[in-house]
């Protein structure tokens, strides 16, 4: 299942904008998977994050507000969506829409208005008590499927903030959300969730840098100081899939003799380090 915004309000009415990643960032800053450029849109704004068959918006603490179908979401609070819900930010309003099957791009773009044409159709009340309705049945459904997707979904993880934890055998997996680590402050935000979740005995530890593009002296500074600190815990560290553009920033700052590193991320499970 795939969740879309629909564009309700502003200069691309109907076109349809993919959820396609799991932290999907809304703000005027360049990074941002959806960016508003428009001063009443923060950098980092707001996110959808999905879990599941469950989507949520989370309010980033910027000094713009972001609505939720006329209601404020509160700085840095989470907020569960549904099909048909209105988010509103700056000057751009979206709806909340799910679709199960793959469409081609006209198709597409035919479902997306025509949800736009129901939204206007139906009264906002009667709205709301048929997603709930809807949830619930998905809630169910995704009940009833849990025990056989349990093992499946340790493999591949829960996203805490900026990575994606998940555990493989004996080794805790730690992928990078966040394509660019870049500014000094992201890369601290990153460095403290790394701690925060890291902070037990005896692990083995392998950070999935598979969707880091770009990649700084800080970002790298920060993953050497990680390793240090993990070492008095009895913890170890490995790398792998990291880009091959981004080898060259590792030899310079000496990482590479300094922490195994793995080009395939099964080769690094099956070794020893």
């Amino acid at each position: 299942m795939k969740f879309y915004l629909i564009v309700a309000k502003g200069k691309k009415l109907g076109f349809p904008i993919p959820v396609v990643v799991d932290l999907f960032l809304i703000g005027s800053n360049r990074l941002c998977q959806l960016r508003i450029p428009h001063e009443n849109v923060g950098p980092q704004q707001c996110a959808i994050v999905q879990r599941g068959r469950k989507a949520f918006v989370r309010d980033m603490g910027s000094e713009h507000p972001t609505l939720l179908n006329g209601s404020l979401v509160p700085p840095s609070e989470e907020w569960p969506l549904h099909a048909g819900d209105r988010l509103a930010i700056g000057s751009l309003e979206f709806v909340v829409q799910l679709q199960e099957k793959p469409l081609g791009q006209r198709d597409l773009e035919e479902w997306a208005l025509r949800c736009l044409d129901r939204s206007k159709e139906l009264e906002i009340t009667d709205l709301n008590e048929d997603i709930r309705q809807q949830t619930a049945q998905a809630v169910n459904a995704a009940a009833a499927a849990a025990a056989i997707f349990d093992h499946m979904q340790a493999k591949r993880g829960l996203v805490k903030g900026r990575l994606r934890i998940g555990r493989d055998g004996g080794v805790t997996i730690v992928r990078f959300n966040d394509m660019h680590l870049v500014e000094e402050a992201e890369i601290a935000l990153v460095s403290k969730e790394l701690r925060e979740h890291l902070n037990k005995a005896n692990l083995r530890i392998l950070l999935d840098c598979k969707n880091v593009r770009r990649m700084s002296t800080a970002a790298v500074a920060m993953i050497d100081e990680l390793y240090s600190w993990l070492k008095p815990w009895g913890s170890n560290m490995a790398l792998c899939r990291v880009r091959s553009e981004l080898q060259g920033i590792l030899s310079k700052m000496h990482l590479r003799n300094t922490i195994p590193h793995f080009t395939d991320k099964k080769v690094a499970l099956a070794s020893r380090w």
